[in-house]
């Protein structure tokens, strides 16, 4: 299986530690009013939905928001680099070569966008999102329209390409049922969705954080069943799988 790996001896020295079991264990052991309070939001997280503040986020971290925080600033555009390595030469075997109008839905500050141009010269895309810091960090490009909306229904036009690059992740299922359903109504005929998405197949649900679920391949799925979803890549990135699925209206 493919894996975008940290470059940084240092930050992999960080990260073995941080995840290592044992050393987790011997630490929370050592502090027992940490492991204490450990136990206590566990509760408390698996009563909560999943959500994020973006705007706090954005401010804390600006373009660096929307990916893992425990990648090491510097190497923000290496990972972005191998990720487009994945999911363009992914999108390009199901390309027929008719896809003018595309949507990069929950764009943040533009990681993919510029890239989907490239595609084909008749490609324009118009790349979204609710936070507008974010949209105001992207690079301008003749070809992309950014536009920061406040709902996903502000969305009318339709499109011969969706991409959604870890975005569904930080919304709770209900949100995610009423997304699905909006966004396979704005395909075209025979349009293309692609989706990238952090996955976990285990019976038990795994959260990567407090805001962020990392939700079984059958999920997503069913969410976009109507469109004959499937699964046709997945990779590993900070010991997280992220699976890549496409479906054709």
């Amino acid at each position: 299986m493919k894996e975008i790996k940290i470059q940084s001896t240092t930050r992999k020295i960080e990260l073995y530690l941080k995840n290592n079991i044992f050393v987790r264990i011997l630490k929370l052991t050592l502090d027992p009013k940490k492991l204490l309070k450990k136990i206590l939001n566990i509760n408390k997280s698996n009563k909560q939905k999943t959500t994020i503040n973006w705007r706090e986020r954005s401010q804390n971290y600006g373009k660096y928001s929307v990916i893992d925080t425990q990648t090491p600033k510097e190497e923000f555009e290496y990972v972005t680099k191998q990720q487009k390595i994945i999911l363009i030469n992914n999108l390009k075997k199901y390309l027929t070569g008719k896809e003018v109008k595309i949507l990069d839905f929950g764009c943040g500050a533009g990681r993919f966008s510029v890239e989907l141009t490239k595609i084909s010269k008749k490609h324009k895309v118009l790349a979204v999102d609710t936070e507008r810091r974010l949209i105001e960090m992207a690079r301008p490009s003749k070809n992309v329209k950014y536009i920061c909306i406040k709902n996903f229904k502000d969305i009318k036009e339709k499109f011969d390409l969706i991409f959604i690059a870890n975005v569904l992740g930080g919304l709770d299922k209900k949100k995610n049922l009423q997304i699905s359903k909006y966004l396979i109504k704005s395909l075209n005929k025979n349009g293309i969705l692609l989706l990238n998405e952090n996955t976990d197949n285990n019976q038990k649900k795994e959260k990567i954080f407090n805001y962020w679920e990392s939700r079984s391949d059958n999920f997503y799925l069913g969410l976009f069943s109507k469109i004959r979803l499937k699964k046709i890549d997945a990779y590993k990135y900070n010991h997280m799988l992220t699976s890549v699925f496409l479906g054709k209206k």
